[in-house]
């Protein structure tokens, strides 16, 4: 394996209004985590507070990967921000139901989905109702 096939992983971000959607290209494993660690961390130091984790076209996420996201879930709430994961893949959710992050982790079916109740949520994670 060479060393361009150990990062195997670039990050697209596209800005919705106040939320950001942080899209994983690619193999997210424990070799490339800090991929993810330090862009995270940029985008928090720049003033983003709402994010959508877009798992779409994440061929795997490592463990080590989903804890970095679940720090950053809970530090950003604290800040009154929110992380949702979105789209994961079959393989994906299996990983976020073993390691037990699910649970830990509000994870939506679709991009739109994470977006429309990422609009709500309030500092402290929770949602605030949703008028109709």
């Amino acid at each position: 394996m060479t060393s361009s096939e150990n990062v195997a992983l670039h990050i697209e971000i596209v800005q919705h209004n106040d939320i950001t959607v942080f899209r994983p290209v690619g193999w997210v494993r424990l070799d490339n985590h800090h991929i993810i660690d330090e862009r995270l961390k940029d985008l928090v130091d720049q003033g983003h507070r709402r994010f959508v984790v877009d798992l779409s076209m994440a061929h795997f996420v490592s463990s080590t990967s989903l804890g970095v996201l679940l720090f950053y879930r809970q530090s950003l709430e604290a800040k009154g921000g929110c992380l949702l994961l979105a789209a994961p893949s079959p393989a994906i959710w299996k990983m976020l139901s073993a390691s037990g992050l699910a649970r830990a982790l509000e994870t939506c079916a679709t991009v739109e989905d994470a977006l429309r109740k990422s609009k709500h949520a309030v500092g402290s994670g929770r949602l605030e109702p949703v008028e109709t």
